[in-house]
């Protein structure tokens, strides 16, 4: 007991709290970064699903690819990869960086050397969460060189409870390299910070390297040379980081003119950049694989911007000494500075105009503002509007935002007073205001805005401390005042804690809501199936070149393809998981390459346009072409914002059209806020590809009797808009033939045939060699997704109105969504997957100068419902006639992936019917059609046999009744009003001759009219 009490007699209070106040932050740090780590962590279960490991975004995969190969070969990336970018293959620069190299790294260690494909990805799936977390230990640096070391734990709190873009790119999943930039920029940035610092207080001058008095200089030089490492690791993570070297050089032109002008030898600051600059430019030749002009590979441009920087702070240094020696104003200096460098950029616009226009070019790219119409197709790369600005800062910041900019303030209201002078604050200051410039730019860089916005929060702080402490230290402060700065920080991140604008949420709520982007999920079944059920790359055909999937291939421009290989046509924002998850070779990709090509095909009016596109991305010397085609809901959706469409961003990149070509909207202005209804298409939009393949699968598709209704206002300079129609007006009519439809729309001037759902206003022509060969398990339509958000806007429109949809009956409600969604299942597929086949081709005989008609139902493989696919061609002078069909009915089983074709999951019902229309004639009222069936099997479809098939149509006469089937037994009939169509058919049909006009042709010495024409619409009905 009396060693107990003698213990106690012994123990210092004061020494503990001192020891208190000299160890608190570090704790606290560990608390914070457990915090970080713990928010980014805490979804991962989310990410696996059956034993997968999915992603967020579309990078992600293709990181996925590059780390799997730096994990076989070890350190070496990826030089060329033949698996994407049809039929030319890519290296891209930002992929296969030292962020693949170091998750590569991580997975062979916890995997002790050989980790399985399980263990890479799910070292991939976490190193966001890791890589971000320990962002918070530079930023803490930098935070405590303005502000203490309470500053820089102010610092990490604010990077902690931030909820914006940073917090969006570190969280787990988000495995893009993003985040990797986000940590060794701020690496570099504190140690450009220590780098200037030790240099004003260690005032190294040429005369030092003269004289060779390395002791004097090796502080400086090791700092400097610690920066330039630090610079080239940022740019060895991702090529474009020379926007670090862009803010280097502005900051050495700003901070070496002040020097000079307060009279300070520029050579300090001078010294450490150029050491710095030279630095980061040798280690930038480690990586060089290209000698292009571009920025976003390992090329000449890093070492050659670093060195012409480095050349500008020599310059400027000895022009110091000159303008001394001669005995000048001193204010000339800075006037020589800046003429010098307009003379340079002008020299260079002459001598490499290539190089100077691609600095301009990126330059504007980074922080003009602005940014070109198809980098905006890019979600992440569009611009912050202006009005949007502070909304945005406020909802992921709070009040931070607003301290940050009180510290920049501040910053400079110091310098321009005299009672700030650290280089170190003018290098923060215009990192700050060219983040700024970048995040409004393109909204992505707005994970590098989170840092200057935590950093400078440190200095505010300490603005604080100091008027509330006579010494101006945190440490020595009284109760009072340290509840005063307690207070200015809990009103500084109290928004961030507890969200006060709509829409904006805590960083625990984001963590916990992480999940794989609903895209992948959705296409993940077809790519599952392309994987199983289409032939390797390079046995396409029963060829026996067998791509390797990890193959090293040397880089090079333009990669050859072996007979076999073939490419799968698809929007560019697919081209990854096409080759990750599926296996296969895309024609476009992320990277945006073949994005041109793409639009092309898929917004052509014609077959043959679209053929001609797949011919210039086919090999010259190989069978290696252009196989499939992939489409998902998103690809003909028009709604950009309300529903994630993307038809939008197709025109862009084609230039021959606009969007104002394809569909024009429909205001709603029945709930007070005029929004979009929906968007009335033109016959243009139904002619695409796209459309043709997705809306109807290549079939050849009839106009509906559905007149959509609309009124016109005007708006501001002479334009009009559309808008639903009010009153008593309904917003669209359903006739009972095509005539009536067609008189009323020629009559009213604010009317149109079709228009919306799979609805053309006139008839569309089949397609000879596409066929539809797997549809999709998963449903677009789920529960509070954007496609079940769109549809749902536009029966509501369609009703007239939120009022009146809420008066609508069920009969009313599904006639509209039949207008809608056609005949197809009430469960539309994500996804559907087309072969590109030679056809089989059907020769015949029946009576001349007449319409046939081929249909064949098909079987989908999902939804357990049919479509038919049909095809019409008119007979010559001699009644012969010639057509090719994409679809077989028999022989699936002889042709699968073994022997390099197709495991087709679409099949037919029965065999082709191939028919007339049925004619009456006039004086005996009876009828008759010209007909017969026929097989066609798939070897022929798919080129293996050559030889057509013949058919001769025979004449059938039925008296004065219809034939049995799926004929309509009057002229262009249309169901029954629109709520269901004819099982089957080619609804509503009127060809030219199909009017109900008498044909005047004299077969038979007779007077005949056609008074029905069989079917074969290629909308999905349930049987």
């Amino acid at each position: 007991m009396s060693q107990r009490r003698g213990y106690f007699e012994d123990y210092d209070v004061g020494n503990v709290l001192e020891d208190v106040q000299d160890w608190y932050h570090i704790p606290t740090l560990v608390v914070l970064l457990g915090f970080m780590l713990w928010v980014r962590l805490r979804s991962w279960s989310n990410f696996v699903r059956d034993g997968d490991v999915f992603f967020s975004g579309n990078d992600a995969w293709y990181h996925y690819r590059q780390t799997q190969y730096v994990v076989d070969n070890w350190p070496g990336t990826m030089p060329f990869d033949p698996w994407t970018y049809f039929p030319y293959g890519t290296a891209s620069g930002q992929f296969g960086t030292l962020f693949d190299q170091l998750v590569a790294t991580a997975a062979l260690i916890v995997g002790l050397g050989n980790p399985s494909d399980q263990t890479v990805a799910m070292t991939l799936l976490v190193a966001p969460a890791v890589m971000g977390t320990l962002v918070a230990v530079p930023v803490y640096f930098a935070g405590k060189r303005l502000g203490g070391r309470f500053g820089g734990l102010v610092s990490v709190l604010i990077l902690a409870l931030s909820s914006g873009s940073f917090l969006n790119r570190s969280i787990v999943g988000f495995s893009d390299h993003q985040v990797a930039e986000a940590l060794f920029q701020m690496v570099a940035v504190v140690a450009i910070m220590i780098a200037v610092s030790v240099a004003e207080d260690e005032m190294p001058v040429w005369e030092l390297v003269v004289n060779r008095e390395w002791d004097a200089l090796r502080p400086s030089a090791g700092w400097a040379t610690l920066a330039g490492v630090a610079m080239a690791l940022y740019i060895w993570v991702w090529p474009p980081a020379l926007l670090l070297v862009g803010i280097f050089g502005v900051f050495l032109v700003i901070q070496l003119n002040l020097d000079y002008l307060r009279g300070r030898s520029p050579e300090h600051v001078a010294f450490v950049g150029v050491i710095a600059l030279v630095v980061t430019g040798l280690l930038s030749f480690i990586p060089l694989s290209t000698f292009e002009v571009t920025g976003v590979d390992f090329s000449f441009m890093q070492p050659l911007l670093a060195f012409a920087v480095a050349a500008g702070a020599v310059f400027m240094a000895w022009l110091a000494r000159a303008v001394d020696d001669a005995d000048i104003d001193r204010r000339a200096y800075p006037a020589i500075v800046f003429g010098a460098i307009a003379a340079a950029a002008v020299l260079a616009a002459v001598i490499v105009p290539d190089v100077f226009g691609y600095i301009v070019k990126n330059t504007d790219r980074f922080i003009g503002l602005g940014g070109g119409a198809q980098a905006q197709t890019i979600g992440e790369a569009q611009p912050v509007p202006l009005g949007d600005l502070l909304p945005r800062l406020f909802g992921s910041y709070g009040l931070a935002w607003f301290g940050a900019f009180a510290g920049l303030v501040a910053l400079l209201a110091g310098h321009v007073r005299g009672t700030e002078k650290r280089a170190e604050t003018v290098f923060v200051m215009i990192w700050t205001v060219i983040m700024l410039l970048a995040t409004m730019t393109q909204v992505r860089f707005g994970y590098y805005l989170t840092l200057p916005i935590a950093v400078l929060n440190a200095y505010i702080i300490a603005l604080v401390a100091k008027y509330v402490s006579p010494t101006g230290s945190l440490e020595e402060i009284e109760t009072f005042q340290v509840l005063t700065i307690m207070a200015v920080l809990i009103l500084v991140i109290a928004p961030m804690i507890v969200p006060m604008t709509a829409g904006s949420s805590t960083v625990i709520e984001r963590g916990s809501g992480a999940g794989p982007s609903p895209g992948v999920v959705g296409w993940t079944d077809s790519l599952d199936w392309m994987e199983s059920n289409t032939p390797t790359p390079g046995t396409y055909g029963g060829a026996n070149n067998s791509m390797d999937f990890t193959e090293t291939v040397p880089r090079q421009d333009d990669y050859d393809y072996p007979d076999g290989a073939y490419g799968v046509m698809s929007w560019w924002d697919y081209g990854h998981w096409i080759t990750q998850r599926g296996g296969r070779i895309p024609t476009a990709n992320p990277f945006q390459q073949g994005a041109t090509e793409a639009a092309n095909f898929l917004l052509a009016p014609t077959e043959k346009q679209a053929g001609d596109v797949l011919a210039n991305v086919s090999e010259d010397d190989a069978d290696a072409e252009t196989r499939y085609v992939m489409i998902d809901w998103k690809m003909v959706n028009t709604y950009s914002r309300l529903s994630r469409g993307k038809f939008f961003a197709p025109t862009i990149f084609n230039e021959s059209t606009e969007t104002s070509d394809y569909y024009s909207p429909v205001i709603d202005v029945s709930t007070g806020q005029p929004r979009v209804g929906y968007n009335l298409k033109t016959q243009r939009y139904y002619e695409s590809m796209v459309n043709r393949l997705w809306h109807f699968h290549g079939s050849a598709r009839q106009p509906r009797p559905v007149v959509l209704n609309y009124d016109t206002i005007q708006q501001g300079q002479g334009q009009e808009a559309k808008v639903l129609p009010r009153g008593d007006q309904n917003p669209y009519r359903v006739y009972d033939s095509m005539r009536e439809a067609r008189e009323f729309a020629e009559n009213d001037s604010t009317a149109q045939i079709g228009g919306v759902g799979p609805n053309p206003p006139e008839a569309v022509e089949a397609l000879d060699h596409y066929r539809l060969v797997y549809n999709s398990n998963t449903s677009a339509f789920q529960p509070g997704s954007p496609y079940q958000r769109g549809f749902r806007r536009e029966v509501t429109s369609l009703s007239g109105g939120v009022n009146e949809f809420r008066n609508s009956t069920r009969t009313e409600l599904r006639g509209i969504q039949s207008i809608l969604l056609g005949p197809q299942s009430p469960s539309p597929p994500w996804t559907k997957v087309f072969e590109r086949v030679p056809g089989a081709t059907i020769e015949g005989t029946g009576p001349e100068n007449r319409t046939v008609i081929a249909s064949v139902p098909m079987e989908l493989n999902s939804a357990n419902a049919t479509f038919r696919y049909t095809q019409r061609v008119e007979t010559g002078p001699d009644g012969e006639f010639e057509m090719t069909v994409p679809y077989s009915t028999t022989g699936y089983e002889n042709w699968g992936t073994e022997q390099g074709y197709t495991d087709v999951a679409v099949e037919a019902a029965g065999p082709y019917t191939i028919r007339t229309n049925v004619y009456q004639n006039l004086s005996s009222g009876s009828s008759y059609m010209y007909n017969a069936t026929t097989h066609v099997s798939e070897g022929k479809v798919i080129g293996e046999d050559d030889s057509p098939v013949q058919v001769d149509l025979e004449r059938t006469e039925f008296g004065q009744s219809q034939p049995d089937g799926n004929e309509s037994t009057t002229d262009e009939t249309s169901g029954d009003s629109g709520t269901n169509e004819t099982s089957g058919d080619d609804t509503t049909g009127d060809d030219t001759a199909s009017d109900g006009s008498t044909d005047t042709s004299t077969n038979d010495s007779e007077s005949q009219t056609m008074i029905a024409e069989p079917a074969g619409g290629a909308g999905i009905v349930t049987p």
